[in-house]
């Protein structure tokens, strides 16, 4: 037997050798094998471990550390291309990016495949002429966990040495910011703090929760709570034949619960279908973003509401719900109007009705992003409607084509530029033109004192 391995004497320092020379190298490998269950989110002075950063587009290898980044102020920017805050930033950060160049490194994170990201930055430079290709992740399941958010766009700050130095909204990124922090003056840099989810499940009644059972047998129910902290910001329709309907709002201001109540059934109102006439709109609605929208919500003008109706009453639910508002916010008083208004209406071109053809069939599809509006086997109307929901224009837009039947229908172009839409529009015998119309709009004044 070699006696190195029996005299304690012999031994002990072959053991201290060995045992160096393990650490060594556990230390010189990145965090890939941890387990994304065992990851446990960073906070501002945490350091960030060195761990394994993949599929990373546009840079030297399609893997990085993070040490890789060591000197620079690293900034992540949690992003997703259907994120239209997180798009609007993509010319500032590219202008930053260059502006300090060496000093700063904006590395956007994105949990989207690579097709998909990789299709929208083509778009991109269709649209606006230009080439960006600075480094970015996409597919990501890593970084997201260690820097939980909730919202969209998301920057942690990352020092030289890998530190957690600022988490915060877009409204920090900018030259002055990054420079004060570059001179060591410790810039003063506003936390986003994003609330930690809490468990939801929409299928069930909001609150029920166990208390007096499972909510199986709930007939008819109409609850409001003030904001409640960590729900998201929402809403859902559920209609069944059989046991009836339910409308679920959470975290929403009195203006959603209005747009919703005196919308069809299923659906919400525009804003451009609402006209406030209060001189408490500012507890109605608010123009603020982020987290100052968050702390309006707070401030009692957040609201959770969920309604359930028995299947006999389908067709009284929105009228249910509008008693409701009259009943928990009697400072207000909404009714539907016809007003006189100027819109964008989508017109067929004289002589051209020929060129809009009927659907070749298949799945029904609208889809409408800054660059391209698309529509299969859909209405017109429909792909008005989504329009108006989903598009912060100043004037609704009105379908008077009179065709109803579903058509196929793709066009590059963007409402900002009316003249160039017009243009891929007329392909299809179609155009925008403004007018003045009669539209049934919602009217929210203050309501008068009733007399003694």
């Amino acid at each position: 037997m070699n006696s190195r391995f029996c005299s304690p004497g012999n031994s002990l320092p072959y053991i201290f050798n060995l045992l160096l020379v393990y650490f060594l190298l556990w230390g010189s490998h990145p965090l890939k094998a941890q387990k994304i269950s065992q990851i446990r989110p960073l906070a501002i002075g945490d350091t960030v471990p060195d761990v394994a950063i993949n599929r990373i587009l546009h840079y030297q290898t399609a893997s990085a550390k993070r040490s890789d980044f060591k000197g620079k102020l690293l900034i992540l920017d949690f992003w997703a291309t259907w994120c239209s805050p997180c798009v609007s930033m993509i010319p500032k950060m590219d202008s930053l990016q260059n502006q300090f160049e060496g000093k700063v490194q904006f590395l956007p994170v994105t949990t989207q495949p690579e097709n998909t990201v990789t299709a929208f930055r083509a778009k991109y430079e269709k649209r606006h002429g230009k080439r960006i290709l600075h480094p970015e992740v996409v597919s990501d399941s890593i970084l997201g966990k260690f820097f939980y958010h909730n919202s969209l766009p998301h920057y942690v700050w990352i020092d030289r040495d890998g530190v957690v130095v600022a988490v915060t909204g877009m409204d920090q990124i900018n030259s002055d910011k990054i420079s004060s922090y570059l001179r060591r003056a410790k810039p003063v840099l506003n936390e986003k703090r994003d609330e930690k989810r809490i468990a939801y499940d929409q299928s069930r009644p909001l609150l029920a929760n166990g208390n007096g059972g499972d909510g199986s047998n709930m007939i008819y129910h109409s609850v409001l709570t003030r904001y409640t902290p960590g729900m998201q910001g929402r809403f859902s329709w559920n209609i069944d034949p059989k046991t009836g309907r339910k409308i679920t709002v959470t975290n929403c201001s009195r203006f959603w619960l209005y747009r919703i109540a005196y919308a069809k059934p299923g659906n919400i109102l525009d804003e451009g279908s609402v006209v406030i006439e209060s001189e408490r709109a500012s507890r109605l609605t608010t123009g603020l973003h982020g987290q100052h929208y968050l702390d309006w919500l707070k401030d009692d003008n957040g609201f959770c509401y969920e309604l359930i109706v028995p299947a006999g009453f389908q067709d009284k639910t929105n009228a249910i719900m509008q008693q409701d508002l009259i009943n928990f916010f009697p400072d207000y008083a909404a009714a539907m109007e016809n007003r006189t208004r100027k819109c964008l209406a989508l017109v067929r071109m004289e002589g051209q009705g020929h060129l809009l053809k009927p659907s070749a069939g298949g799945r029904a599809q609208i889809s409408i992003d800054p660059f391209e509006w698309k529509l299969a086997n859909a209405s017109l109307g429909s792909l008005v409607d989504r329009f108006n929901l989903t598009q912060n224009c100043p004037l609704n837009l009105v379908d008077q084509t009179g065709h109803t039947a579903a058509v196929d229908l793709q066009i590059e172009g963007n409402i900002s530029n009316l003249p160039d839409l017009n243009k891929a529009l007329a392909r299809y015998g179609l155009m925008l033109t403004e007018k003045q119309l009669d539209r049934p709009v919602l009217v929210i004044r203050d309501r008068e004192p009733t007399s003694k």
